[in-house]
């Protein structure tokens, strides 16, 4: 999946999420590139999708 079709799938999301509200597309658009955008600065491109959704939890430290 390229970039465009990971920000058309957050702002299909965003818009289900905002209970389906008619020309708010820009906005959706715009808001979805604004969080997936880092990460494809910092080089991960599937951060932010399904793929990278599930988190390792990271053990804790001994050291109270």
């Amino acid at each position: 999946m390229n970039e465009d079709d990971r920000i058309r799938e957050r702002a299909y999301q965003i818009w289900e999420d905002e209970g389906r509200p008619e020309g708010q597309q820009a906005e959706h658009w715009a808001r979805a590139r604004e969080e997936l955008e880092p990460f494809y600065k910092e080089g991960n491109p599937l951060a932010g999708s399904v793929e990278s959704s599930v988190a390792i939890p990271m053990p804790k430290s001994s050291k109270n």
